[in-house]
C-alpha cells in the first residue's frame, strides 16, 4: 500500500466521510466492473458494490493485510457475491452482458466491444474454468498484480500466476481454433461460390 493509500486508510478510521466518497470515487468502477465480470446483472452490481461499501466501512480495521485498497474492496465485493449466489439471490449473466456495463470508458469501449475480435475473445474467455476467468479478470481487467490477485482469490502468489498464465494458453489455443475455423468457413463459402 502506497503512502497516500495509508493517509485514506488513517482518515477512514477516524470516521472521515469524505475520505469515503474519494475511496467510493476513485474505486467505484473497479468494483462494480469486477462484479459484472463475476457475473452480476447492472443491478445486482450496483446493489453489491453499495454492500461492498457498507461493509467496507464496518471493517476498515481488517485492511492491515491487505496488499492494496483495490485489492481489499476486491475480496470483500468477491465474497459478498459469493455468499448472495450460495444463498440463491443472484442469478448470473453472460460475459457479453456484464462486458457492457464493466469498462471504464463506456464510449471508447461500447466501440471496441462491438469488433469481431473482441467478441471472439469474450466468447473464449466464457469458455474457460470459473478460476481462470476469475484470474484473468483480476488481473487485466481490473489491473492487479498477482499479489493482489492472489490476495482477492485467497491463494497462494504462484497459484494465481499460474492460473493467469495457464488462462491465456487456453485463451491461445480456443482462439487459434476458432481463427482457423473462422478461415476454413471463409475457404469453404468461397468455394461454393464458384460451383
Amino acid at each position: 500500500m502506497g503512502p497516500s493509500e495509508h493517509l485514506l486508510v488513517w482518515r477512514l478510521r477516524r470516521g472521515d466521510r469524505d475520505a469515503c466518497r474519494e475511496l467510493i470515487r476513485i474505486h467505484h468502477t473497479a468494483v462494480y466492473g469486477y462484479l459484472r465480470r463475476l457475473g452480476a446483472d447492472a443491478s445486482r452490481a450496483e446493489d453489491l458494490t453499495q454492500d461492498t461499501y457498507l461493509r467496507a466501512w464496518r471493517s476498515i480495521e481488517s485492511i492491515r493485510q491487505a496488499a492494496s485498497l483495490r485489492s481489499w474492496l476486491l475480496t470483500i465485493a468477491r465474497n459478498e457475491f459469493f455468499q448472495r449466489m450460495r444463498a440463491g439471490r443472484i442469478e448470473t449473466v453472460g460475459l457479453e452482458q456484464a462486458a457492457d456495463g464493466a469498462s471504464r470508458d463506456p464510449r471508447a469501449d461500447d466501440v471496441v466491444a462491438l469488433s469481431e475480435r473482441d467478441g471472439a475473445v469474450r466468447d473464449a474467455v466464457r469458455r474457460l474454468e470459473p478460476d481462470l476467468k476469475e484470474a484473468i479478470a483480476l488481473h487485466y481487467f481490473q489491473d492487479l498484480s498477482f499479489r493482489e490477485v492472489a490476495a482477492v482469490l485467497d491463494v497462494p502468489s504462484g497459484t494465481a500466476k499460474s492460473r493467469v498464465h495457464h488462462a491465456l494458453k487456453c485463451l491461445r489455443a480456443l482462439l487459434g481454433k476458432e481463427a482457423a475455423d473462422h478461415e476454413r468457413q471463409g475457404t469453404e463459402k468461397a468455394l461454393a461460390k464458384r460451383s
